[in-house]
């Protein structure tokens, strides 16, 4: 038994789903960011204290 999925179709219904969920994610994805950036210079700022 063979068959042949036409991948284009899939992945165009990939990137309906994909193009739908973007402006959900966006927020979290800054929110990340900005958590990383924090953490980041909270880490730099503790360091230089130490010396």
């Amino acid at each position: 038994m063979s068959f042949t999925v036409d991948m284009s179709s899939v992945y165009q219904q990939f990137a309906n789903i994909f193009g739908s969920l973007t402006p959900l994610l966006w927020p979290f994805i800054g929110a990340l960011l900005a958590l990383f950036v924090f953490g980041g210079i909270i880490n730099i700022l503790k360091t230089y204290q130490n010396r």
